[in-house]
């Protein structure tokens, strides 16, 4: 981990290569992968190069925005990484990882961070989904708990038959999950996920790879 008396003891020359996506195809880079490095002292750049062409040089003074966000997956190696760009008068930008290099996406986004720093705009970097993906998520949930109770009760009131204690226990169940997805729903605005400015470079951390 770095510490944050450290920020300054990277190397600003580091290449780090990058998947290409459809945002940053958008912006004119072509080809499999784009590499990244950030040059520059007094004015740093942020310098993306597509792998077939395409070049964009991002002044790191006039980045609005900077934002680190994980979707969390089943297991680790399923998270789904992702830092987003934004600068005044111009389309987001989206960061993403190889395949296989989730290692070298979090240096950059660290690297980022500490000429943020450097420069004196550290409070533009933040962690956290964007607001819409965090109320999507919380809604299907929602919707979703709020479906499969109803199916558990409608199915005991349209049994023909005498209710069971086997259909109780069924239906115990389906509304035992579904009270955890309702329980879900309010944990998915938990600080993990909500959109605020990083604390400190550990605390970015906690959203890199």
């Amino acid at each position: 981990m770095i510490d944050d008396d450290d920020w300054g003891k990277r190397d600003e020359f580091s290449t780090y290569r990058l998947g290409n996506c459809w945002w940053l195809r958008r912006a004119g880079l072509k080809g499999l992968r784009v590499e990244a490095k950030i040059v520059g002292d007094e004015v740093p750049l942020l310098i993306l190069t597509g792998s077939r062409r395409g070049r964009a040089e991002i002044p790191l003074a006039d980045i609005r925005r900077i934002r680190a966000a994980v979707d969390q997956g089943k297991s680790r190696s399923l998270d789904f990484y992702r830092c987003m760009i934004w600068r005044d008068g111009e389309r987001k930008l989206v960061l993403r990882p190889m395949s296989g290099g989730k290692l070298i996406y979090g240096q950059l986004i660290l690297h980022l961070a500490e000429e943020m720093k450097r420069i004196g705009r550290f409070d533009r970097v933040e962690r956290g989904l964007q607001r819409w993906e965090t109320a999507l998520y919380s809604v299907l949930m929602v919707v979703s708990a709020v479906f499969l109770g109803y199916l558990a009760y409608d199915t005991l009131q349209n049994l023909i038959r005498t209710i069971e204690t086997k259909d109780m226990i069924f239906a115990g169940i389906i509304w035992g999950f579904s009270a955890l997805l309702l329980v879900g729903s309010v944990a998915i605005w938990r600080d993990s996920n909500r959109p605020r400015p990083v604390r400190s470079f550990k605390d970015l951390e906690q959203v890199l790879p």
